[in-house]
């Protein structure tokens, strides 16, 4: 599957459209003020802009946001659950969006911040709301370009407890992409090498690790036994 420049601007600009509806939902949930910028981030646009290449329907139903100043969610009768996430964000819910992540960052530059948070080229993308567009990075286009999932900002220190994802949570989350991006969108994508030299050198520990980290973050269990099939298939050769 080949796509050229105009096919990925189309994409982008379809995806824009669809995205402006529910930010709009989700900012008069908030209560975000009309001068606050609202950005969605991470999988709900990577797959917005997926679906909208591939001829597709979006799957993708949990929404990641920045905001430059968080809301005020004690008053909100709108929220319905909330939690601390496992990001240093919060996590919550409201009357209309069951799993809404929020990240806060005092700044409009969303360019700065997103390696921070997000760790693959595919998801090095965002939208604005303040301009009701979506911004899609270098990183993102080499994805489409090459379609190589690759790591992005990111430096990994064995066995350290200070960074935030490890070699088998990078490896599993790696080869979700891969079965999920075939599945729901057609799309075939590698692995770079820097992910093939972390599920390469697993030893049996950070294998077992794997296992149990994919089965605790992915809930269904089909998508679960791909997941490690296909790190096996990978592992044999």
């Amino acid at each position: 599957m080949k796509w050229w420049l105009t096919d990925v601007e189309n994409a982008i600009h379809k995806a824009s459209d669809k995205i402006a509806t529910v930010a709009d939902s989700v900012a008069q949930e908030l209560k975000v003020g009309k001068n606050d910028d609202l950005f969605i981030v991470g999988g709900f646009v990577r797959d917005n802009v997926l679906a909208a290449l591939s001829g597709k329907e979006n799957m993708s139903k949990d929404i990641d946001l920045i905001l430059p100043k968080r809301p005020d969610l004690e008053n909100n009768k709108n929220i319905v659950k909330k939690r601390l996430n496992s990001m240093g964000g919060l996590k919550i819910g409201t009357k209309n969006f069951p799993e809404i992540d929020i990240f806060q960052h005092n700044t409009t530059n969303v360019q700065l911040v997103i390696g921070e948070y997000f760790d693959f080229n595919c998801n090095a993308l965002y939208y604005s709301h303040y301009s009701k567009s979506i911004f899609a990075t270098s990183y993102f286009y080499d994805f489409i370009s090459r379609k190589t999932l690759d790591l992005l900002n990111f430096i990994i220190i064995p066995n350290s407890t200070e960074q935030k994802y490890f070699g088998h949570s990078i490896v599993s989350r790696a080869l979700k992409f891969q079965v999920q991006f075939q599945e729901k969108y057609g799309m075939r994508v590698n692995l770079s090498s820097g992910i093939l030299g972390l599920l390469y050198s697993m030893d049996k520990d950070t294998e077992q690790k794997m296992f149990e980290y994919t089965k605790a973050k992915v809930k269904n269990q089909m998508l679960q036994n791909k997941i490690i099939s296909k790190y096996k298939q990978l592992k044999q050769h």
